[in-house]
């Protein structure tokens, strides 16, 4: 994990993600657009499925999410995405909604670490 200027822990393990793309870092940059936009699309979902308590949808989208997040090296939104699929699968709707929140800031810090990054 790098650290940035405050010593917060990056969002994205950039060297990891890069070597498993070939370094090719416009493409990092497309892979991204697509994640945040599949993510939001997925968040709103799973406040659905909370709202209405559907663990068998709040897993599936747990896990989704956990899968793409490692894909990109997003290691602590994919540890969030892994306790949303977990509260699902252990119909844990107060673990559930507490994920949630934790899901939110933690997308919240890799929106803001792209939108400052060079």
């Amino acid at each position: 994990m790098t650290a940035d200027s405050q010593g917060n822990k990056s969002p994205i393990d950039l060297s990891s993600v890069l070597e498993r793309i070939g370094g090719d870092e416009s493409f990092l940059q497309e892979l991204l657009n697509l994640y945040t936009q599949d993510f939001s699309e997925k968040f709103e979902e799973l406040k659905e499925a909370i709202k209405q308590q559907n663990f068998e949808a709040i897993q599936k989208l747990g896990h989704t999410l956990k899968g793409s997040s490692a894909n990109l090296s997003l290691t602590y939104l994919q540890e969030a995405c892994f306790q949303m699929e977990k509260s699902g699968r252990e119909k844990n709707i107060a673990m559930a909604r507490q994920t949630l929140s934790l899901l939110e800031d933690e997308f919240q810090r890799l929106k803001e670490f792209l939108k400052n990054k060079p």
